[in-house]
């Protein structure tokens, strides 16, 4: 509990727009962005004149070996995270991962191990399950009764112009974000979930998973216009609307009669505009323009280091989310 009045040093790998809002996040947490690296020297430069005291440096190697950090955000291409990880562990410091975590999960478990031994923390960036929307569904789940399905809808724009094979990569990183709602939705272990995925186009992903009770689907896309990021709970007495985009929950009631149908579309539509005005108001307040629930993250995660306790996301849930993200793109 030493360090727990400490101000967090926290270092950035990755200079784009990522790390741009991984920056916001951290001072937002009251820890300091004290290193920024990149290898176009000059976006990390630029990043870190932002900030007070921080440095820039062109390489993991040169940022480690002069710099005092005590966290480090991975915010670089997927398939460099497991180096730049394994360095920053063996130098003792803690690790923000974006999602995936690696590439595969046997090279997630991997890490998870070299850094149990080195008493040094490793967080995925799962933001969802830390938006207000998603925390309200959590308490509000009795209210819709048995839980039957739930369908997560994830349509970006991200692979414009670029090819068929960046396009499939780009929706291959997706899939941990439902993957990690609905383990914390369903509340079961989606390891043993049986996933069935077809793959109709270039940059899409369609996966069915079914648990004893209760059934899903995720849709990815790189083509469907407008984008979309949402996620819905069908119950026995209700269904729960996430707009994930944005952060915020919509909570439909069951009942049913000739009124509520006539109503529905009404009643949708004001509800969802209350919730969507006072997100707003909500995340302006906290300086939060963007990315809700990152923030959140963290600074529990910062939290957690300082005091010395459990990562926001354990590595029993962050090595799930990688052992059926590997399941679904193999089949």
């Amino acid at each position: 509990m030493k360090n727990a009045n400490r101000q967090l040093r926290a270092g950035i790998i990755g200079a784009g727009l990522m790390g741009r809002w991984h920056a916001h996040a951290i001072e937002q947490a009251r820890a300091r962005v004290t290193a920024v690296a990149d290898l176009d020297p000059a976006a990390a430069r630029r990043l870190a004149a932002r900030y007070r005291d921080a440095q820039s440096y062109a390489n993991i190697e040169k940022m480690l070996g002069q710099a005092l950090l005590d966290v480090l955000h991975v915010c670089t291409p997927p398939e460099t995270h497991a180096q730049i990880a394994e360095q920053a562990i063996q130098s003792g410091v803690h690790l923000l991962i974006e999602k995936p975590i690696t590439d595969g999960a046997e090279e997630t478990e991997r890490l998870y191990e070299l850094a149990s031994a080195r008493k040094a923390l490793i967080c995925p960036v799962h933001q969802f399950p830390f938006q207000d929307g998603a925390l309200r569904a959590m308490e509000s789940l009795p209210r819709i009764g048995r839980l039957i399905h739930i369908q997560a809808t994830f349509c970006s724009a991200g692979a414009s112009g670029l090819s068929e094979a960046e396009a499939d990569a780009i929706a291959a990183d997706i899939l941990p974000h439902p993957l990690s709602l609905m383990q914390l939705m369903a509340r079961k272990d989606i390891t043993k979930a049986r996933w069935r995925t077809s793959r109709p186009g270039g940059g899409e992903l369609r996966v069915t998973g079914e648990f004893d009770d209760v059934t899903s689907s995720i849709f990815v896309s790189m083509n469907i216009r407008p984008t979309v990021c949402s996620m819905q709970l069908f119950g026995a007495e209700g269904t729960i609307h996430l707009d994930l985009f944005h952060g915020f929950a919509v909570i439909e009631p069951g009942r049913v009669s000739r009124w509520r149908k006539i109503a529905h579309p009404f009643d949708l539509s004001a509800r969802t505009l209350a919730g969507a005005a006072a997100n707003l108001g909500r995340r302006a307040m906290r300086g939060q323009p963007a990315y809700p629930g990152l923030q959140r993250l963290v600074k529990r995660f910062i939290s957690a280091i300082q005091r010395r306790t459990a990562p926001p996301i354990s590595p029993a849930e962050a090595i799930a989310v990688a052992r059926v993200r590997d399941q679904i793109l193999r089949a």
